[in-house]
């Protein structure tokens, strides 16, 4: 598998080149030959962690993964675990469909074939990304100005007064809500 790994903010050596081979090699065991047909994985360093971005193209499919945390070789490994895990749902969906479509779109209930109106989607097919973020302790005012700068609609974050988890959102009116979590 042909990747191409950049680095924004740090160095990346031939020690993080060979690690994140090795990390990612055992996707490939889950692919057929020839199925990637493009994949970057970008490395950057904000503020406190280390940011890991992977867009992998798959003969129609674009999966993406975005990991943070202040280790580097653990960015990597949550990433790769996390691409992996798509992957593999990636593959099972797709048997599934083309198993389905052996046996035909009709499904026998009671002897009667009927045919579905619609296929549901489960709550998992809906999800397209999967980021892995820490649990950072802040006040409001620095939750507010975080939001900002990183121009989310929404964070999550343990509030350094309360100690509980609160997640801050901005609302349609461009005003914030504020969401205080307790158990």
């Amino acid at each position: 598998m042909e990747y191409k790994v950049i680095g924004r903010g740090v160095q990346i050596s031939d020690a993080i080149k060979n690690y994140v081979k090795r990390r990612f090699e055992k996707i490939e065991r889950v692919l057929n030959d020839g199925d990637v047909t493009s994949m970057e994985i970008r490395i950057e360093k904000d503020a406190e962690n280390y940011v890991l971005k992977v867009v992998m193209n798959l003969k129609g499919y674009i999966l993406t993964v975005e990991e943070r945390n202040t280790d580097m070789y653990a960015t990597i490994d949550f990433a790769s675990d996390a691409l992996e895990k798509q992957v593999k749902k990636l593959r099972d969906k797709s048997r599934a469909r083309h198993k389905a479509g052996i046996k035909g779109l009709s499904e026998t209930i009671a002897g009667e074939m009927v045919k579905p109106e619609y296929e549901p989607e489960t709550p998992e097919e809906k999800i397209t990304s999967v980021k892995r973020a820490p649990l950072t302790l802040m006040n409001v005012e620095e939750a507010v100005l975080q939001m900002d700068v990183m121009d989310h609609n929404f964070m999550v974050f343990k509030n350094a007064e309360t100690g509980e988890v609160n997640v801050l959102y901005r609302k349609k009116d461009g005003e914030y809500g504020l969401l205080e979590l307790f158990e």
